[in-house]
């Protein structure tokens, strides 16, 4: 095993004080600092929030390089690191005390091109406006859906837009995905589930947007917009795992007491 780490951040001043701090610790305990993608490291530390998070697996191309995050943002679901555990972590790398943990990836095909995601897809409106949609799980057909729109979530994104549209919690070691509803409208043309549904792995969902909604509807990926002229998108989990570094096996538990309570 190499000794390189990645280390990708965002722009903020307080995460640059913290990474030359973070810098200086693993320098001086023998580890190397790469702060451009290198594919011969053993880690992707990521100093920020979930958004920097998320946005580090994706620059990473969804790297099999196992990711942990120190949390310099708000809520820092994804961070397992606060600040004052700098050197408590730095010493459990040294002493390979840790785990690895699986987390799913969602693929989504839309005009033959695959998009990956590890949070959540979304399908919704662009402007204040229902979409009505046609709904499919396994090549059944299941609703008629109107509203705002779906979510598509890992157990691990299940906690955040998922959670505010009053999806379930799942935990990320969990083999399954959820489908939410965010503001379902009831009618007789609209027949819609009111609540989430949990799918398993081997799942497949496709969802056809109607041509009314064509020109105002878009798919988001982990809070990335993408504009097509094909509305039809297949959803369903990806034989790719992206790999989370884990250094306290309660570090779920006590993330959901401590920030979502």
């Amino acid at each position: 095993m190499t000794n390189i780490i990645n280390i990708f951040k965002n722009k903020s001043k307080y995460t640059n004080t913290i990474f030359q701090k973070v810098k200086n610790i693993l320098q001086y305990n023998g580890f190397q600092v790469s702060t451009s993608y290198n594919y011969n490291a053993f880690l992707n530390l990521v100093i920020g929030g979930d958004g920097t998070f998320l946005n580090a697996v994706h620059l990473s191309n969804f790297s099999s390089i196992p990711f942990i995050g120190i949390n310099t943002g708000h809520l820092g679901f994804y961070q397992e690191i606060e600040v004052e555990m700098l050197e408590e972590f730095v010493d459990a790398l040294k002493k390979h005390q840790y785990q690895i943990e699986e987390l799913t990836v969602l693929q989504s095909k839309i005009n033959n091109r695959n998009i990956n995601a590890i949070n959540e897809v979304v399908v919704k409106s662009k402007k204040n406006q229902i979409i009505r949609l046609k709904v499919f799980i396994d090549g059944n057909f299941i609703e008629y859906y109107a509203g705002d729109g779906l979510i598509i979530s890992t157990p691990h994104g299940s906690t955040a837009y998922n959670l505010s549209a009053n999806g379930a919690i799942l935990h990320q070691s969990l083999n399954g995905f959820q489908l939410t509803p965010i503001a379902p409208v009831y009618s007789n043309l609209n027949k819609a589930l009111k609540c989430p549904v949990v799918l398993p792995n081997d799942a497949d969902i496709e969802i056809a947007v109607s041509k009314r909604d064509n020109h105002h509807t878009i798919f988001i990926f982990d809070g990335r917009e993408f504009f097509t002229k094909d509305y039809k998108i297949k959803i369903g989990v990806s034989p790719n795992k992206i790999n989370k570094l884990i250094l306290d096996k309660n570090h779920y538990w006590t993330n959901i007491k401590n920030k979502l309570m």
